[in-house]
């Protein structure tokens, strides 16, 4: 292996571990404050459902996110039409820990990566704040909705809703996927912008 690659992964590891150990301890504290806004996207992307409770409690050993979700519009379900009930609820939940991971690995990455300077890193950090707040957003938020929309074991032949799709394609490495290439973009993006100097620009040739 290429010694600046090795010299990289072994940063990426020894990064990434920090930030699990300190997400560990500190999970649930940075996740609460969050909760309204999730709430606030899956009534915002799918008006079918109004968000009863959220909370983050421990189940089976776990700390998750849980949901208590009422449905209040029918829902379409193929040739069903699945009609509101006030005894009817979905209860899903995910794990604090699969909200963190994608923002671990995109800091992980945007800390470990070389650069010539701090105020590199300051830019890399200043730009993946909105970029952390849509990993965020592209998750959990949407993977609730397609989970809530998920009827597939119960109706044979189903076409399902778009973002039952997008959920399976976040159960299956998503966000790690789109964390790396998000990271990858800022720091090229911060890199630019660290590298660029206007006086070095030659100037145009006179017009006569």
């Amino acid at each position: 292996m290429n010694p600046q690659a090795r010299n990289f992964a072994l940063r990426v590891i020894v990064v990434a571990a920090i930030l699990l150990s300190l997400g560990e301890f500190f999970g649930t504290g940075l996740v609460t404050p969050i909760l309204p806004t999730i709430a606030w996207e899956i009534e915002t992307v799918d008006d079918s459902f109004r968000v009863d409770s959220i909370d983050v409690v421990s189940k089976k050993n776990n700390t998750v996110i849980q949901l208590k979700v009422a449905q209040i519009r029918p829902m379409i379900i193929g040739d069903h039409v699945l009609q509101p009930k006030s005894i009817r609820f979905f209860e899903p939940n995910v794990l604090v820990g699969s909200v963190l991971q994608p923002i671990i690995v995109f800091l992980a990455i945007l800390l470990s990566w070389q650069t010539k300077s701090y105020l590199s890193i300051l830019i890399r950090l200043l730009l993946g704040v909105p970029v952390a707040v849509v990993l965020v957003a592209t998750n959990t938020p949407l993977a609730f909705v397609g989970a809530m929309w998920d009827f597939r074991e119960l109706v044979p032949n189903l076409e399902p809703h778009t973002l039952v799709y997008w959920n399976d394609f976040l159960q299956t490495g998503g966000p790690l996927v789109m964390a790396i290439a998000s990271a990858l973009l800022v720091v090229s993006v911060a890199d630019r912008l660290t590298s660029y100097q206007p006086g070095n620009r030659q100037a145009s040739p006179p017009v006569n």
